[in-house]
């Protein structure tokens, strides 16, 4: 029983840190898009004269 809810508890713990992980690499990911395309669009803006 004590075995049983150490594994189940394990697992718990690694989806739970995969999940944040993730979670890190996207907001990661979507901040340098962000900080990479922004430039390009206020400069297209600029250029329209906007």
């Amino acid at each position: 029983m004590r075995t049983g809810l150490m594994i189940i508890m394990m697992m718990f713990f690694a989806a739970l840190a995969l999940d944040i992980a993730t979670l890190a690499v996207g907001l990661v990911a979507f901040v340098l898009a962000d900080r990479a395309i922004y430039p390009l669009i206020s400069g297209l803006a600029e250029g329209r004269g906007a």
